[in-house]
């Protein structure tokens, strides 16, 4: 009997975040909508297995957005089913709404398939959705997994906000959501600890890479006629990007250039850094697609998540999947939850200061450009054999049998 698979997410099509992405004030996070597109992509693939319904909670908040009543119709592309959870867009009554919109969806979904196989996967960092998608779950006896990219109270974008009632209300909502589900895919074996106390069924997955990145063309002869080293994601000095900034600084070539891509809290000082150093371009919030396109002409990609940042054992960043498949070389500190086996594939900055960097950001760009492109092109095989999303969505697959 064929599965059947409601994933409960903010994730809608290309189409509607390509419009989200051009309306919205404060652009979607793309890493959160390319993770969970390339997993339910892979659930498709395996379409002889399984059948995939997405209920979407469109990501948009009042802030960032003006339209107020949203009611999109139901898609259905390359084997997977869009449904929009109809809301209002004003602060309170959008959660509320969204709450109970889902909560009788499930309801009803788990009576029209009552003698079906069927699970719920579930992304608990959306509280108004990930809660009422368990207790409608408890309600029905329905087999719910959770999918845990990231930890609540931990995330860089709280972290560096002022507490607040509504915070820490949401996060203890949040926390206590999160131990009640009954498997959990986790990115790093460390979060175990924190997210199932109970010892649920836990399975681990530190990402995914597009299977169609195979048909990339990443060879010499497109790359940019100048060294081109690049940085895509969030602009936070806690993820190390004001000391890459600095140790690129030090570099003496004036023929080599820092690309910056994405938004954060160092956009208002990127006029500055760019003035005082013509060799760094910051290139805004820009469609992913674009991103990976001038990845794949790049020579370098970076990475400089400090991994001393407790964070790090409980986060293993989509963009080092991303850089990965690119075939272009990557270097990146040495992250906690990180496996061994990624080791052979990247380089590594064994001294995290500004200085530290510096130096092994010359020693990379010094070596011959063969070499640095074969390194690339093995990290490339390596995940493209051992972690795309047709393979990863199959061992969830086997996974939601055992719980």
């Amino acid at each position: 009997m064929k599965k059947k698979i409601l994933y409960v997410s903010s994730l809608c099509s290309e189409k509607v975040l390509n419009y989200l992405f051009e309306s919205s004030k404060s652009k979607p996070e793309q890493a959160v909508q390319k993770f969970h597109r390339l997993l339910t992509t892979g659930f498709a693939l395996h379409k002889d297995k399984c059948s995939v319904e997405v209920l979407s909670s469109l990501p948009i908040v009042p802030s960032n957005h003006d339209k107020k009543v949203w009611n999109l119709r139901k898609e259905e592309l390359d084997n997977i089913t869009f449904n929009y959870i109809p809301m209002i867009n004003i602060k309170f009554i959008k959660n509320i709404g969204i709450f109970f919109y889902t909560f009788f969806k499930i309801i009803f979904w788990s009576l029209t398939n009552r003698n079906e196989d069927k699970v719920i996967i579930c992304d608990v960092l959306n509280v108004s959705i990930a809660s009422a998608s368990l207790f409608a779950s408890k309600i029905s006896s329905l087999k719910i997994i959770t999918i845990v990219t990231d930890l609540p109270g931990l995330m860089v974008t709280n972290v560096k906000k002022k507490n607040s009632i509504l915070k820490n209300i949401y996060t203890k909502i949040a926390i206590y959501v999160l131990h009640k589900f009954d498997g959990y895919i986790l990115l790093t074996i460390q979060m175990n600890e924190i997210v199932n106390p109970y010892n649920k069924p836990y399975m681990i997955m530190e990402g995914l890479v597009d299977l169609n990145m195979k048909g990339a063309v990443n060879n010499l002869e497109n790359k940019n006629e100048i060294k081109t080293v690049i940085y895509a994601g969030g602009l936070y000095k806690k993820y190390g990007v004001g000391n890459l900034i600095n140790a690129f600084r030090k570099i003496s070539n004036p023929n080599i250039k820092l690309y910056l891509y994405g938004s954060g809290e160092m956009v208002p000082e990127m006029q500055s850094i760019t003035k005082s150093d013509f060799r760094i371009v910051y290139k805004g919030m820009v469609p992913n697609k674009e991103v990976v396109n001038e990845q794949l002409k790049a020579t370098l990609l970076i990475n400089p998540r400090p991994s001393t940042e407790e964070f790090t054992k409980y986060s293993f960043p989509s963009k080092n999947m991303e850089y990965m498949v690119s075939g272009t070389p990557m270097i990146t500190t040495k992250l906690k939850g990180m496996p061994d086996e990624y080791l052979e594939y990247v380089y590594v900055f064994e001294d995290e200061s500004e200085e530290g960097m510096h130096r092994t950001l010359v020693q990379i760009l010094s070596k011959d450009k063969d070499e640095l492109h074969n390194y690339g092109l093995k990290a490339k095989h390596f995940v493209l054999s051992k972690k795309n999303n047709l393979i990863q969505a199959e061992r969830i697959l086997n996974f939601t049998e055992k719980i």
